[in-house]
C-alpha cells in the first residue's frame, strides 16, 4: 500500500483515526445503501486508489486480523441499479477484493446455513458494501478486523 491510502471505517473508529491520521482521508462506512454510493463516488476525482477498511465485529475478535474476503447476506448491493461503465464493468470480479489471500472471512447480514460454513468468519457491522462498490472502481483494498484500534495504529505503518 502506498503511504496515504484512504481510510474507511466503523463510526466508533472515525474520530480517534482523524486524530492520528490528520492528512489523510478518513472516511465511515454508511448504514445505507445510498450513503455507500455517495461516499465511494465522492472519491471518483482523486488519483489514489488505495483503501484500507477497518471492520468493527458484532462480538469480540480476539485480535486485530487480516480479512481475505466477505460474504454480503445483507440482501443489498451497492451496485444494483443503472450502470455507469465509466466508472466500473457492469459486473465487476469479485473473487479477490482483498490483497490477502490469508486471514479471515467478514460476514454482514444473516443466514441459517452460516453457522455451517467452514472457513474461519466473523460478523461485522458494516463496510461490506463500501468494499464492493470500492472494487468495481478499480480500488485496491487491505481489510482488518480491528480488535484493538490503538494497537493497529501504533503498528501499522502509514502512523510512523
Amino acid at each position: 500500500m502506498n503511504s496515504t491510502p484512504i481510510i474507511f471505517c466503523a463510526p466508533e473508529f472515525e474520530k480517534r483515526l482523524k486524530l492520528a491520521y490528520p492528512r489523510g482521508r478518513v472516511i465511515s462506512y454508511s448504514e445505507t445503501i445510498d450513503l455507500c454510493r455517495k461516499r465511494v463516488s465522492a472519491l471518483d476525482k482523486q488519483k489514489l486508489r488505495e483503501v484500507i477498511l477497518l471492520f468493527k465485529c458484532l462480538q469480540d475478535p480476539p485480535s486485530n486480523q487480516v480479512v481475505k474476503d466477505h460474504m454480503n447476506l445483507s440482501k443489498l448491493n451497492p451496485l444494483i441499479g443503472p450502470a455507469d461503465v465509466s466508472k466500473g464493468p457492469r459486473f465487476p470480479d469479485m473473487s479477490s477484493v482483498y490483497e490477502e489471500d490469508d486471514g479471515i472471512i467478514v460476514v454482514v447480514g444473516e443466514d441459517e446455513d452460516l453457522p455451517n460454513f467452514k472457513e474461519p468468519w466473523i460478523q461485522v457491522t458494516g463496510g461490506v458494501w463500501e468494499a464492493i462498490a470500492l472494487k468495481h472502481r478499480g480500488y485496491s483494498i487491505e481489510g482488518w478486523i480491528i480488535a484493538d484500534l490503538e494497537k493497529w495504529i501504533s503498528e501499522s505503518p502509514i502512523f510512523n
